[in-house]
C-alpha cells in the first residue's frame, strides 16, 4: 500500500516557499476546460466498460498527465493523488457537471436511487483500485476533498466533491464558504519605508531558505506597531508570490475536534489559493487566546506569520523572531513629505 503522509506535501510546501509556479498563459482557462472534460470523458468510458462492456468505447483517452498545469494537474501533484484517486475524485466532480454520470452509477449500482458515486463503484469499476485510497489518513479524506454521506458501510456511503475543490478544478478560485468571516484578506499597501522594507525580506529569505522536506518556521513579528508589523507581514508574503489572509486568535475555536477542522481547512486553502496565515493577537486578548493559539499552530503547516506585542512559546514548532519597529524619524519625515507633496513646503517643518 502507499504510505499517506500526515502532513502537509512536501511538494506544496516548496512551492509555498519558493513561488516556483510560473504564470498561467491567456489561454489557459480555455486549455483548463478542455483538459478538465478530457479527462471527465475517459472516467465516464471507464464506467461505461464497467457498466455494458458490449457497447463501451474500447480506446479511451490517454490518462491525465500528472505534469500538467492544468488545475487537475496541479491539484493532484499539490496533494499527491494516485491515478486511482485522480480518477474517484473526478468520477464525483462528473456527478456535479456531466449529466450522464448520474444514469451510469445508477446502472452500474442496479438501482434507479444510487445514482451517486461510491467507494465500492470506484474498487470496481477504476483501473489501478487500491483500498488505502479510502482511509481517513489517504489524500481524498485527510484533505476532505471529497465528502462521505450518512450510512453504515463505507463502501457504500454516497460520495460527493467537496464544493471548494470542484470549483478549484473548474479554474472559480475563492475562498472556503467556512472560512470567510474567520480569515479575511489582507492586501499589501503602499512602499513601506526602508527599515521595515529590509525586515521583509529578511522575512522572506527565512521562509526561502527552507527546504522542502522541512515545515518552515513560524514567523513572529513582536513589538506595539500592529499596522507596521501587519504591513511587514504583507510585504513578505508579496515577495514570494504568495497571498496573505488575517485570523484573529480569539476567533480559534477551544474544541480540539473544531479546532482541528480549521487547521485541516486552512492548510487545504493555503495549497489551493497559495496563500499564508497571519494570526493576530491583540492587546486585550484573554490568556486563553494564547494557549489556543499555541494549541493551533502546532497542528497547522505552511506558511504561519503570528503578530504579537511580546513573544509566544510554540513548543511544537521552529520560531523565527522579529522586531517590528516604528518608521524611524528620519523615515517618518520622508512619509509626510511624500504625503503632502508640494504643500509640505509651505509647513513650518
Amino acid at each position: 500500500p502507499r504510505a499517506c503522509s500526515k502532513r502537509m506535501p512536501a511538494a506544496s510546501r516548496r512551492a509555498q516557499a519558493d513561488g516556483d509556479m510560473n504564470p498561467t498563459p491567456k489561454d489557459w482557462l480555455t486549455l483548463n476546460q478542455r483538459h478538465l472534460m478530457a479527462a471527465l470523458d475517459r472516467v465516464r468510458q471507464a464506467l461505461e466498460r464497467h457498466t455494458a462492456p458490449e457497447r463501451a468505447a474500447q480506446n479511451p483517452t490517454d490518462p491525465t498527465d500528472p505534469t500538467d498545469s492544468s488545475a487537475l494537474g496541479s491539484l493532484c501533484a499539490a496533494f499527491g493523488l494516485s491515478p486511482f484517486e485522480r480518477d474517484l475524485l473526478l468520477l464525483c466532480a462528473g456527478r456535479e457537471l456531466d449529466g450522464r454520470f448520474a444514469a451510469l452509477c445508477a446502472a452500474a449500482q442496479g438501482d434507479p436511487r444510487r445514482d451517486h458515486p461510491t467507494f465500492s463503484l470506484a474498487l470496481a469499476a477504476l483501473p489501478g483500485a487500491h483500498w488505502n485510497a479510502l482511509t481517513p489518513e489517504a489524500p481524498l479524506r485527510r484533505w476532505r476533498l471529497i465528502e462521505t454521506g450518512p450510512g453504515d458501510v463505507l463502501a457504500s456511503v454516497p460520495l460527493r466533491i467537496d464544493e471548494r475543490v470542484l470549483h478549484y478544478l473548474t479554474a472559480i478560485n475563492g475562498l472556503d464558504e467556512r472560512l470567510r468571516g474567520l480569515v479575511q484578506p489582507v492586501e499589501a499597501g503602499g512602499p513601506l519605508p526602508p527599515s521595515q522594507q529590509a525586515l521583509a525580506r529578511r522575512v522572506a529569505e527565512v521562509w526561502a531558505r527552507g527546504g522542502a522536506r522541512e515545515a518552515p518556521p513560524v514567523i513572529q513579528l513582536l513589538g506595539p506597531d500592529l499596522e507596521g508589523r501587519r504591513a511587514v507581514a504583507a510585504a513578505a508574503c508579496a515577495a514570494l508570490g504568495q497571498r496573505l489572509h488575517a485570523l484573529r486568535a480569539s476567533e480559534i475555536p477551544t474544541a480540539a475536534a473544531e479546532r482541528e477542522t480549521l487547521a485541516r481547512l486552512w492548510e487545504r486553502e493555503a495549497i489551493l489559493s497559495r496563500s499564508a496565515l497571519l494570526i493576530e493577537v491583540a492587546d486585550d486578548d484573554p490568556p486563553e487566546a494564547a494557549r489556543g493559539l499555541a494549541q493551533f499552530a502546532g497542528n497547522v503547516e505552511g506558511l504561519l506569520l503570528v503578530s504579537r506585542r511580546d513573544p509566544l512559546e510554540l513548543p511544537a514548532r521552529v520560531v523565527a523572531r522579529f522586531e517590528v519597529h516604528k518608521p524611524t524619524a528620519r523615515e517618518q519625515k520622508a512619509l509626510w513629505e511624500a504625503a503632502l507633496g508640494t504643500a509640505a513646503g509651505e509647513l513650518d517643518g
